[in-house]
């Protein structure tokens, strides 16, 4: 019996693992997933991750698996937000016609027409692979989801992939203002990424990616970035499209504490996501000024893509691309 129960272990043991090292990528497959802290939905929401994003799965507890996200970021969420892929299909994923939602929001439907059942939503910075057998008229596009499921979605919401990748490649900090002041308004939510919900990095973070910029998620990680500036002279230094940290200084006893972020833009003024995302302004005195938080640090992003660490073009990161096909020209 102990024998038989040994190989029966064994064996689940091996299947396990087979798994696992089968299943070592995967794409999200729901318009927005949380990542908690912990394989428990009692866990902190740590992050999110939107559907296309590419995933490395390194661990599995129940119905939880462990995920690394393109910039490195750790956390946990459940089997069905995650469409495992072969290394075969994942190269296939990578060099196929796709499409980035660059609508606030969208759904995808079952038949292309305006009343037909949807069967998922959609949010700016979704990648979806092209289907086949669009609309007649053209006003729908045939998509297929990452999990297979397969739908139509309002031409006007997307744009194909390498040919919007090609219009951001040259995006100034203007542009990066221009996108984050899209969500002016737009609630505050703890670990948000979409949206649905933003925190300060995360409105730094979907602000960038939306101009093809991949940079790391948390403001405490983003502040070792780029190129430092001197914050002494906010007008004089920094330029729009450059991030402000705020939080507690070093000193003899204890290091720095960067607890919040915004992105700057010009004249004094910088957009941020605290309560909600707004504008306020950096300079003293003023009845819109930001005075909660003492500034810590300021960083450029632009103009260190693929040469700093932490600042990947979305076109060159090899989760996205196959690196040895053709670049966008």
């Amino acid at each position: 019996m102990n024998k038989l129960l040994f190989t029966i272990m064994l064996l689940v043991l091996c299947a396990v693992s087979c798994v696992a090292s089968e299943k070592s990528m995967a794409l999200i497959s729901v318009s927005v997933t949380d990542m908690k802290s912990a394989p428990d939905y009692q866990s902190e929401t740590i992050s999110q991750a939107l559907m296309g994003t590419p995933v490395e799965v390194t661990g599995k507890e129940g119905y939880w698996y462990s995920i690394v996200t393109p910039e490195g970021y750790r956390g946990w969420t459940t089997e069905l937000n995650l469409a495992f892929v072969s290394e075969e299909r994942f190269n296939q994923w990578k060099s196929t016609v796709r499409f980035i939602v660059t609508d606030y929001f969208a759904v995808v439907r079952e038949v292309p027409h305006d009343s037909a059942q949807v069967i998922s939503d959609c949010v700016m910075g979704n990648i979806v692979e092209l289907g086949e057998h669009g609309s007649d008229d053209g006003t729908y596009v045939p998509v297929r989801l990452p999990d297979g499921r397969t739908g139509y979605i309002h031409k006007d919401s997307l744009e194909m992939l390498e040919l919007w990748l090609k219009s951001v490649e040259h995006s100034s900090g203007e542009d990066i203002v221009r996108t984050a002041r899209m969500f002016t308004g737009f609630p505050y939510l703890w670990g948000g990424l979409s949206p649905k919900g933003l925190d300060c990095s995360g409105l730094v973070k979907l602000s960038y990616f939306m101009n093809g910029l991949i940079l790391l998620r948390d403001a405490r990680q983003q502040i070792d970035t780029g190129v430092t500036l001197d914050c002494n002279d906010i007008k004089g230094n920094l330029k729009a499209g450059d991030l402000v940290f705020f939080g507690r200084p070093a000193d003899g006893q204890r290091p720095r504490s960067v607890t919040h972020v915004g992105i700057y833009m010009g004249d004094g003024m910088m957009i941020h996501s605290s309560l909600r995302v707004r504008i306020n302004s950096l300079l003293p005195g003023r009845s819109d000024s930001y005075t909660s938080k003492r500034i810590v640090g300021a960083v450029r992003i632009l103009g260190c893509q693929d040469t700093e660490p932490g600042i990947v073009t979305l076109i060159r990161h090899p989760w996205y691309f196959n690196q040895n096909q053709q670049q966008i020209k």
